[in-house]
């Protein structure tokens, strides 16, 4: 009797399990625009040709972190619903898929790139989980993870986040996608501004969000059966510099993933930067004491090698 407690304690162990609590925190250096979606729906077995572009720092991204047999993401998604009426937002819904059982939705690239910009924080602040339903962020770096509210409601918190726009998103800047073919493959051809006054350090990954707008799953734990605006996809984007590197762009075909069911999926692409490098505002000079970039490296081969030569 023992050993069966012992190993009903193990295996529930090993179950995944929804996260409670959490407060809402910066991730630095880390962010995401874009959020321009096309629909495909009702061109299939058609060669069609659909152009969406115009100012990205207009739409806030809000991406959600869930699985079907996590109760208190009802709860969580509900509250940002909510929040977000009326409000000019794209919502992408990731599902959990590594190690997943109970959950039909996920993909294996929308699990990596989740731990990828999101796998650390999750870990400081869900139990060491990387991927923790349900999990929040607003433009890639405004992070909550749990279903427990910090102010008064989930649904205050989530508008105090929504509303702490970046100071990125007065750059204005313009991103365009095409897309000819059907909602099976096609080609793909995207550009995005190059902002004069980007930071130096910056730097770009450009995914494109294949995005199913409802999924009826009635076998999931937490009773909810139509699922929205799921990720069914993630792909990266080749990106080259375009019109005398005034932008990044590129062309490329692509497979699409099946719907799971009916005939309703989009298309969304996000543009995610990164800061690897001290921000140095425009008409501001890097401190005096500092080598430039390119000749640190050499100073500090030429401070080696006169150690060196002092020791000899």
């Amino acid at each position: 009797m023992r050993k069966c407690l012992t190993l009903l304690l193990f295996v529930a162990l090993l179950l995944p399990a929804p996260v409670q609590a959490g407060a809402p925190i910066t991730i630095a250096n880390q962010g995401i625009l874009g959020g321009q979606m096309i629909d495909l729906a009702g061109i299939s077995n058609n060669s069609t040709t659909l152009s969406v572009g115009g100012d990205m720092t207009a739409t806030q991204v809000v991406e959600v972190y869930t699985a079907t047999w996590c109760e208190n993401c009802v709860d969580s998604e509900h509250a940002l619903m909510d929040a977000l009426e009326g409000e000019d937002a794209t919502v992408l819904v990731h599902h959990r898929y590594i190690g997943e059982s109970q959950d039909p939705f996920g993909s294996q690239t929308g699990d990596e790139r989740w731990i990828d910009l999101y796998g650390e924080t999750s870990k400081e602040v869900a139990n060491g989980l990387e991927r923790a339903a349900p999990t929040v962020v607003f433009d890639g770096y405004r992070f909550v993870a749990g279903s427990a509210p910090n102010g008064d409601s989930l649904e205050s918190d989530y508008s105090e986040m929504f509303a702490d726009k970046h100071e990125y998103r007065t750059w204005g800047l313009e991103s365009d996608f095409t897309w000819t073919g059907d909602n099976s493959t096609g080609t793909l051809t995207w550009k995005m501004d190059i902002h004069p006054e980007e930071p130096v350090g910056l730097t770009w990954v450009h995914r494109l969000m294949v995005v199913e707008h409802s999924g009826y799953f009635p076998d999931g734990g937490n009773g909810l059966e139509n699922y929205d605006d799921i990720v069914r996809a993630v792909i990266d984007l080749d990106a080259t510099l375009q019109d005398d590197g005034t932008e990044w762009g590129g062309e490329q075909a692509i497979t699409l993933p099946a719907a799971y069911d009916g005939d309703d999926l989009s298309l969304v692409v996000v543009h995610e930067w990164n800061q690897i490098a001290p921000i140095i505002e425009p008409g501001v000079e890097p401190d005096e004491g500092l080598l430039p970039g390119f000749l640190a490296p050499l100073g500090l081969i030429a401070l080696g090698a006169g150690a060196l030569a002092r020791r000899e």
